[in-house]
């Protein structure tokens, strides 16, 4: 085909198939915000893992313990089989003054404590072992039981228990916000091929007049967000490696080891998925002037 027979402002590279649009600076700045979208959830998924892990690292074998003055003696047998007669509690164990001295001595090392002296302050101490953390009702028939004895129940560590309910509210604010977010890339990059498919719409017509389906003239556009949402997975992906890196040493005091690696694919893939519902969201109604849709 001559120079000479096409006709002005009319690229003989048509549009359809698999022949993507050329890539310019509209697309740069989507891929460019999309990208940082992206980074922003995966950081937000690798704070909840962290916290998961966190979490876990003491929750797999956790302990609540119960205080009862020492010179209650009389009682805390019967205290001990009642907490034991709780459903939830596996064990209780009895710690002694003794015991209990023993063991703040070693850990106040150079306190210049001695141990008679403790044994004399010190509660006893029952360590109940649970089977079921997660359970409704198993702190407040704990604490209900304490105090039915004069005893007390040590509300920090029913607390940290507790912690496993806040972090599954967190985690569905997460999923919320991924989701908002998540709409947000998807009108970018609708609005950023809808330009483009009005500054190529004379060639968009010229198919539509040569017979070319609606859905060939859409296909480039389509593979075009789902570049573009792919392509700032990828990057936000890389982005998280230098968070990874720079806070990894402080987490791994926590036993926290964070993985970036089981994000790839859902940055990957989301971020495809999130490209293609723009570009099906911008390419929904292909202008044909003869039949005016």
């Amino acid at each position: 085909m001559s120079t000479e027979m096409i006709p002005d402002k009319i690229n003989p590279r048509l549009p359809g198939g698999f022949n993507l649009p050329p890539f310019g600076v509209h697309q740069i700045l989507a891929l460019i915000i999309v990208c940082i979208s992206l980074w922003a959830v995966g950081t937000l998924w690798l704070g909840m893992q962290a916290a998961s892990q966190w979490v876990g690292s003491w929750q797999d074998d956790i302990h609540i313990h119960v205080y009862i003055d020492g010179e209650k003696s009389d009682i805390t047998k019967s205290l001990e089989q009642e907490l034991a007669s709780i459903a939830q509690v596996s064990s209780v164990r009895r710690i002694s003054q003794e015991e209990a001295a023993r063991w703040m001595q070693e850990w106040l090392t150079g306190g210049g404590l001695e141990q008679h002296e403790l044994v004399k302050r010190l509660p006893v101490t029952f360590e109940l072992s649970l089977t079921d953390e997660k359970s409704e009702f198993l702190f407040a028939d704990i604490r209900d039981t304490a105090r039915r004895f004069g005893a007390q129940i040590n509300e920090d560590e029913v607390n940290l228990a507790q912690v496993h309910d806040l972090l599954s509210q967190v985690s569905y604010l997460a999923w919320f916000a991924s989701l908002i977010l998540a709409i947000a890339m998807a009108l970018i990059i609708s609005n950023t091929l809808r330009m483009t498919l009005l500054a190529r719409a004379d060639e968009i017509h010229l198919m539509r007049l040569l017979g070319a389906k609606e859905w060939f003239v859409r296909t480039p556009f389509i593979l075009e967000g789902m570049l573009l949402g792919a392509g700032a997975g990828v990057l936000a992906w890389l982005l998280l490696w230098p968070v990874v890196l720079g806070v990894g040493g402080w987490m791994a005091t926590m036993q926290v080891d964070l993985n970036a690696w089981v994000l790839l694919l859902p940055l990957l893939f989301g971020g495809g998925i999130v490209g293609t519902l723009g570009a099906v969201i911008a390419t929904a109604r292909v202008v044909s002037r003869e039949t005016s849709v």
